[in-house]
């Protein structure tokens, strides 16, 4: 049967790490849902705890078949791999984690014998994670102080675009805010120059502002609104961005209606 796979920010149970005692219908029934579950919501793996039970059951799917780890204990740890991972619990979030390369793993299955398992790549990463899962934890635990705090803001904010936690003084809409100077200063250069023009070539000189001032017109409403979604990546500086993006377009419509009414008086 599907199931419900529990999502942040509720918690799964206060019970977990539950051993299984009773290898009997109950538990076949267990690994047959999250079997279910995983196929339903094409998932590599789900800990029995994501689905409301307490007990140490871990399904990962390899292939078309599916590795089934019952009360596991990591007995062997071996080297150090950096990964970003992403889990059902966080959905569409990620974050770097830091984990073993190399893990050995005692369990039981299903009818009770014991068992070993050698992983590396990026199985021995799952298992990890989906043990973390069976003792009642996430991979939040696993990040260091820079990546958890980058971490919060992501769920603070509800989406994965979060980069960085500090405010730079460097954005890539400013580039989009230079072209939009240039093309003021060409505009009012053209004003200049049209005073010493006359004929077919004045009215190609129009022509020209008319267009420049249309581009600086798109370059404005793109620059406003890229910059609100670039401002959302950074959550220690998106309240001040916010003031600061809407003070500069302001000005900048300033510019572009001061540069339309020169056209306006002195050319058209």
């Amino acid at each position: 049967m599907i199931k419900k796979i529990i999502t942040y920010p509720e918690t799964p149970s206060l019970e977990f790490g539950a051993n299984v005692r009773l290898f009997d219908e109950e538990l076949l029934n267990l690994i047959q849902d999250l079997k279910d579950t995983i196929q339903a919501n094409d998932l590599k793996a789900l800990a029995a705890f994501q689905i409301g039970s307490p007990y140490n059951v871990i399904v990962i799917k390899d292939g078309d078949d599916y590795i089934e780890l019952i009360n596991a204990r990591v007995i062997k740890r071996e080297g150090s791999v950096e990964s970003v991972e992403t889990t059902a619990y966080f959905p569409g979030l990620s974050a770097k984690t830091k984990r073993y390369d190399k893990i050995k793993v005692m369990y039981e299955d299903r009818v009770a014998n014991q068992q070993f398992l050698e992983a590396d790549g990026e199985l021995s990463i799952i298992i990890q994670r989906k043990l973390d899962y069976s003792f009642g934890s996430n991979f939040r635990v696993r990040l260091d102080d820079k990546e958890r705090a980058l971490f919060d803001s992501k769920l603070e904010y509800g989406t994965d675009a979060i980069t960085d936690n500090g405010c730079p003084t460097v954005f890539k809409r400013d580039r989009i805010l230079h072209t939009f100077k240039y093309s003021f200063v060409a505009g009012i250069v053209g004003v200049l120059i049209s005073f010493f023009l006359s004929g077919t070539t004045l009215e190609m000189l129009k022509t020209i502002e008319n267009y420049g001032m249309l581009f600086m017109l798109l370059l404005l409403v793109v620059y406003f609104f890229y910059a609100q979604y670039e401002g959302r990546q950074y959550k220690n500086c998106s309240s001040c961005q916010i003031g600061n993006i809407i003070g500069v377009t302001a000005i900048s419509f300033a510019k572009l209606a001061l540069l339309f009414g020169l056209n306006y008086f002195l050319l058209w």
